[in-house]
């Protein structure tokens, strides 16, 4: 079967029906918002980092605290912080950073705050109403630059250790002797300095460049890779596979042309023998999304030997199989290749840089890889009780609120306090300071909102395709709107 062509391994996979019924392979799923054939698509694109190559969590996030925190002593900060542990369980990814407030928020579409922390500590409900009295926050404010004046927002994986270093540095400040809180920052009266939020994330962002850019993570990572990647070795098999149907597969990376060759040997070469670069028909480094899906930046041909970019912009009709190309636009991708949008199907990780920019503006086909679904998956299945008891409370309050009487009210009052009773329990169940990052309760999170958006299937990894032949149609369920799911229908 499919299974066994891609994998090279003899599967004993159920049917869909049965497979997608089976709690022993909710994470081998792919999960559809909008309907998909895989029949009408000719070219297969990957992005690289945290979905070609899986970095080990949490020891990846680990070590780039680790570095973050000596950049922030070599600029000035404590040096206690640099012996800080990371915690794996504190972050999620979709949370805002009130660059006013000083906290981190997980909001729903429109700007209600579900949850939020200050520094590492949990705001209780009481708290985000005395900081956000409407418990809305302001979205929709922006510089003259289009960019949010307040609000900072961390929806990639590369974001959760700045999310732990930042809320670090708020700790240290809100416990400090030498700072005194105010409604901006923190005002240090021994050198007459006041410390803002949005300095705080500043300097944090300084310190995470200088470990991206210039600093030792790269560098580590290219001299061991096997410590920060985990390596898949059916990979090659479903590359080879994909081309071996007369797909078109290309890499679309916004990493360096030296990086991803080193993470690509290790992750096909050191496998097969062969190049990496055989398994693409086309490949884009330093590509700039999500840049790339509007103007991009000047297209160039890169020199293997040396892992420069050749001066000038590469003239050329098509684009090599085996040849490097840095840069360019997707109008010219699309040009080069003869693809469209309909015809690509995007694997990435970056809800706004790899789905969002190629659906709304080019109208690409998403994949989003959301490796927190097996642990979200885990809860759903595990803690049914508590959900049931969940949907049972609101039902129960729907009928009381519609019946508006004076008796009622203490009974509403006494349900409403066990729902958000429950409400606290599932999210904990999820992550102690943020819940899961798709609800709180009822309300689905931003960043879910954006998902259900842009991303047309979802999966933990991109492995799962493997369990779909080429051809198979994808069929999203039915979404109903209130008046429809929850009015009865009567029978002819």
């Amino acid at each position: 079967d499919h299974v066994s062509k891609v994998w090279g391994l003899t599967s004993d996979l159920p049917e869909l029906e049965s497979h997608s019924q089976s709690r022993k392979c909710l994470t081998d799923r792919v999960f559809v918002n909008r309907s998909l054939s895989l029949d009408t698509i000719r070219y297969y694109g990957f992005d690289m980092d945290y979905t070609l190559a899986e970095y080990r969590t949490p020891y990846m996030e680990a070590e780039t605290a680790k570095y973050a925190f000596e950049r922030l002593v070599e600029m000035g900060y404590p040096k206690e912080l640099a012996e800080t542990k990371f915690l794996p369980e504190f972050a999620v990814r979709g949370l805002i950073f009130d660059r006013k407030l000083g906290n981190f928020l997980k909001l729903d579409l429109h700007g209600l705050v579900l949850t939020a922390c200050r520094g590492t500590r949990k705001l209780t409900r009481r708290e985000i109403r005395e900081e956000y009295p409407t418990k809305f926050c302001k979205m929709s404010e922006k510089t003259p630059e289009g960019e949010n004046r307040f609000l900072q927002l961390f929806d990639t994986l590369f974001d959760t250790p700045k999310i732990f270093v930042v809320s670090i540095l708020i700790d240290w400040l809100e416990k400090s002797s030498n700072y005194a809180k105010t409604d901006s920052g923190y005002f240090d009266n021994s050198t007459s300095s006041l410390l803002t939020y949005s300095t705080v994330w500043s300097d944090v962002k300084l310190a995470f460049d200088a470990v991206h850019f210039k600093g030792p993570l790269h560098s580590n990572i290219m001299k061991h890779p096997e410590a920060f990647i985990d390596r898949n070795p059916n990979l090659p098999k479903l590359l080879e596979y994909l081309q071996s149907c007369d797909r078109k597969v290309f890499l679309l990376t916004n990493s360096p042309y030296n990086f991803t060759d080193v993470v690509m040997k290790y992750l096909l070469d050191s496998l097969t023998g062969k190049k990496w670069t055989d398994y693409f028909d086309f490949v884009i480094v330093k590509a700039c999304k999500p840049r790339f899906f509007n103007e991009g930046t000047p297209f160039r041909h890169i020199n293997k030997s040396t892992g420069s970019a050749n001066i000038g912009t590469h003239q050329a009709d098509v684009m090599l199989q085996g040849e490097v190309y840095s840069g360019g636009n997707c109008d010219l991708f699309c040009q080069l290749t003869g693809a469209e949008g309909p015809d690509i199907l995007y694997f990435g990780d970056h809800i706004y840089g790899d789905v969002v920019r190629s659906k709304k503006t080019n109208g690409w086909k998403t994949f989003l890889v959301v490796p927190e679904l097996k642990h979200d998956l885990e809860v759903w299945t595990r803690e049914t009780k508590l959900f049931e008891r969940h949907h049972q409370l609101e039902r129960q309050l729907g009928e009381f609120q519609a019946s508006g009487t004076s008796q009622d009210r203490e009974v509403i009052r006494k349900l409403d306090q066990e729902r958000k009773t429950i409400v606290d329990e599932i999210d904990a169940r999820y992550n102690p300071y943020f819940g899961s990052t798709f609800r709180k309760g009822g309300r689905l999170s931003c960043f879910a909102n954006q998902m259900d958006k842009y991303a047309d299937v979802y999966a933990s990894t991109i492995n799962n395709i493997v369990n779909y032949s080429l051809s198979h149609q994808f069929w999203s369920p039915p979404k109903l709107l209130p008046h429809e799911a929850t009015v009865a229908q009567q029978p002819e």
